[in-house]
């Protein structure tokens, strides 16, 4: 189904969540081109697959270069002897990886991470989905599409790929808290536990879980915008900074020409 209206996005989700059961936790994830594939942004930096250990030893070096100016200190933990956690009992869910708020602050500033961020809120995954509603050139405009996610009961064991789920209670600073962040964690043990491309753990045969689409027709994204616009949901109020405060201004004028226009 192509989304026309909020109001037909508004029933969509209801009869979804209908559909799922209202017991079921569903998470939401937009995308401005319909076109794209899940991936996390370790996935389109290049690396469909890492050892934990060795992604862990990556971005610990990089942290005496972060910590100046941020107020929330990331304390180092690479010694001589190596990183200070067993990944090796990281297994059955009984262990969680160390340092979900450094991955999850590295991914909201655009760090390549193995997270794949979605959100509690299917109006801010929409936000997403429709960001690119001002691209001045028409034959360049495309749909976006909503992903919503359903956790189901799932197999793990060795040679399993799986989907482990970080729920918000992560301290990743004001963007998580703003976009309302959950994270999905495509990881696998063969040997070792690596982090690997987010489609291989969501279609593995074990995988229990459910990925619903509806895509979000081009010619409405303005529209929705500015009802988002209305609730509040904007540049600024997703990211929280000075360059999403004068880009949200500069999507208020854009609304404002389009309106004009169309009412031309």
């Amino acid at each position: 189904m192509i989304i026309d209206s909020i109001e037909d996005y508004r029933k969509e989700i209801l009869q979804l969540r209908s559909d799922l059961g209202q017991e079921t936790t569903i998470l939401f994830r937009g995308q401005s081109d319909e076109s794209w594939k899940i991936e996390s942004s370790l996935e389109r930096y290049g690396v469909s697959e890492i050892e934990c250990k060795e992604y862990y030893r990556t971005i610990d070096r990089y942290k005496p270069l972060i910590n100046p100016i941020i107020e929330n200190h990331f304390e180092r933990k690479f010694t001589i002897s190596g990183y200070p956690f067993d990944f090796s009992r990281y297994d059955e869910g009984s262990f969680e990886l160390p340092e979900m708020e450094y991955l999850a602050y590295l991914r909201h500033h655009a760090f390549p991470t193995p997270l794949v961020d979605f959100s509690m809120s299917c109006f801010i995954a929409l936000f997403f989905a429709c960001e690119d509603f001002n691209q001045p050139k028409i034959d360049k405009r495309v749909n976006g599409k909503v992903f919503l996610y359903a956790s189901q009961v799932s197999v793990h064991g060795n040679n399993i790929p799986e989907l482990r789920r970080i729920g918000r209670y992560v301290e990743a600073g004001k963007r998580h808290f703003a976009q309302q962040s959950n994270y999905l964690l495509p990881i696998e043990h063969i040997d070792e536990w690596k982090f690997i491309p987010f489609m291989r753990a969501m279609e593995d045969q074990h995988n229990k879980d459910k990925l619903l689409e509806i895509n979000i027709s081009k010619d409405v994204k303005v529209e929705l915008m500015r009802e988002l616009h209305d609730m509040n949901i904007n540049r600024y109020t997703m990211y929280l900074n000075e360059d999403a405060l004068i880009k949200s201004l500069a999507d208020d004028w854009a609304l404002e020409r389009l309106t004009v226009r169309r009412l031309g």
